[in-house]
């Protein structure tokens, strides 16, 4: 019978072969289109936009044309705490719960972060993708990016940074000579100088450090590093299309690029820093004791300075930004009462803050810090992790080798736990009038938990600590000498007539209209690390009476 069947149906099909062929492939599509999406998928359930159920296209295109955090942003907003992104992806957002599952119990990375590797294709802590293979790296040079390590007074850390403030101080001073006299600075700029003489000094010692704040011809170093993260979408999921994407500008940026990464990294080889027992060796020595050498440790250094000036430099360019707005000058006043009422006012032009510890401790300028990683985090981008074991979300079973991922961006914009989340309200991290201390202890430990400007978990930022440090004692040693203001040649400033009117937030996007306006000229670049959409910000800086 069986025989007979099946002998019938070639039959029909050898005499129909079109309309078999048509069949075919409209049984296909059905499938695709609608029964597997539907009726079939694990994440039939989860809610999100049919294209994305069916296709990774959409997904492609929304982060080669620079839209994708706010489109994940939005999606958020439409379809709640879980979205599908892709027929394989899915966003989650909203919960604590999903930070401490993903990144603290540690789901492995997602292929996304495989093509961050470096110098032929070499592996670093941050391309790394196995769990064991992290740990392993990790565990050979955390101990040098300990808190306790960079605030040791015997270790180079603390000089090196208060040499680099101070000389950040004289190029402030010369910009700002008087009232009448003052010149705008492009902070971006020259925060991107301090950042680069940090990291490289840390990493490779600071007589091997580069000498942007001495030297500001230099500094297009820092914008061929910029031209080059710009091809993030190629270098992460096309990289196959890198070179037919790359424009010449852009290669020709790799190339000095690389070329200026060995210079520095040989010169420090034959210039090993002289160190006491007592101190920390570099980066770069302690990956040769364990056995990375060359290329291998090439790859680590180039992660670490890239990631570590970048993040650093738009930290501090959109914290001075909010800072010289009209409507943020009394937040000038505050930080400034907090640093005179703490240090006393300084008595000369030449006069630094050195106390790391007492600074790391100031409520104002911690306010300042957390709200401004929390508006304008680095990176807002997703951070892809893929799930490696048993998992539900939502009472659905999310499968093996789903890539699941949280997005910085939207987590800080909780509005449950941050009211009016797209305003910058530095006073949320502060106690409120008439609420107690164990009041606001809870409130501040449930705003943490949804913060992740440096990640979460065991491949959380390895140089969280300096970083953190940096900025703040640049912050709190420029606003005791100095106030700003946005440069008047520069942009036109928006001004609030209403007194209890929030100024507007900055937006996220991948274009601007007019550009005129300061507001407009500080849009977030809409990619996985962000920046001023134009690459610049300008400021004033007016010294206070000594």
């Amino acid at each position: 019978m069986l025989k007979e069947v099946l002998l019938g149906a070639y039959t029909t099909i050898e005499s129909n072969k079109s309309a078999a062929l048509v069949f075919l492939f409209a049984a296909v599509l059905v499938y695709n289109l609608v029964l597997y999406p539907f009726y079939i998928s694990p994440f039939k359930s989860i809610p999100g936009p049919y294209l994305f159920r069916i296709s990774r296209l959409p997904c492609l295109h929304y982060q080669r044309t620079n839209q994708w955090v706010y489109k994940v942003h939005e999606l958020h907003k439409v379809y709640g705490d879980v979205v599908v992104l892709a027929p394989n992806e899915i966003s989650v957002n909203g919960d604590p719960k999903y930070l401490n599952d993903i990144y603290t119990k540690n789901f492995p990375k997602s292929k996304f972060y495989e093509n961050f590797r470096n110098h032929g294709f070499k592996d670093n802590m941050f391309s790394s993708l196995e769990n064991d293979r992290h740990l392993n790296y990790k565990k050979n040079i955390t101990s040098i990016y300990s808190k306790s390590a960079v605030f040791n007074g015997k270790n180079t850390t603390r000089s090196v940074i208060l040499k680099k403030v101070e000389k950040l101080l004289r190029n402030i001073k010369e910009s700002s000579g008087g009232k009448t006299t003052n010149l705008g600075i492009d902070v971006y700029s020259l925060f991107g100088a301090l950042a680069l003489d940090v990291v490289t000094a840390f990493e490779l010692g600071s007589e091997n450090s580069t000498d942007l704040l001495d030297f500001p011809e230099k500094r297009s170093i820092v914008t061929y590093h910029r031209y080059v993260a710009s091809m993030v979408f190629y270098t992460t999921l096309m990289p196959q299309f890198w070179d037919m994407a790359a424009t010449e500008l852009i290669k020709k940026s790799s190339a000095i690029v690389e070329k200026w990464q060995l210079g520095i990294y040989h010169k420090a080889e034959e210039n090993v820093p002289v160190l006491t027992p007592e101190q920390n060796t570099t980066t770069l020595e302690l990956l040769k004791k364990n056995n990375l050498t060359g290329e291998y440790a090439y790859s680590f250094l180039s992660d670490n300075i890239f990631a570590g000036h970048e993040t650093t430099a738009i930290q501090l360019t959109y914290l001075t930004y909010e800072l010289s707005r009209p409507k943020h000058h009394y937040l000038q006043r505050m930080l400034k009462e907090e640093l005179d009422k703490e240090f006393g006012a300084p008595s000369r032009e030449t006069d630094v803050i050195e106390d790391f510890e007492r600074v790391d401790t100031l409520p104002v300028l911690n306010a300042l810090i957390l709200e401004n990683s929390r508006v304008h985090t680095s990176i807002p981008g997703a951070e892809p992790r893929v799930v490696d074991r048993p998992y539900t979300v939502n009472g659905t079973v999310i499968p093996p080798n789903t890539v699941i991922s949280v997005q910085p961006y939207s987590y800080h914009r909780v509005e449950k736990v941050f009211p009016k989340p797209d305003h910058f309200v530095a006073e949320r991290w502060l106690p409120r009038e008439n609420e107690s201390e164990s009041q606001y202890a809870s409130r501040f430990k449930l705003m943490n938990k949804y913060m992740i400007p440096f990640g979460k978990g065991v491949r959380m930022c390895l140089g969280m600590n300096i970083a953190q440090i940096e900025m703040k004692m640049a912050i709190a040693n420029i606003y005791w000498h100095y106030n700003s203001k946005i440069c008047e040649n520069w942009a036109q400033i928006v001004e609030y007539d209403d007194l209890e009117k929030l100024p507007e937030p900055i937006k996220t996007a991948n274009q601007v209209g007019d550009k005129l306006t300061d507001e407009s000229k500080m849009t977030m670049f809409d990619t996985y690390t962000t920046r001023p959409y134009d690459d610049e910000c300008w400021l004033e800086f007016y010294r206070n009476k000594y």
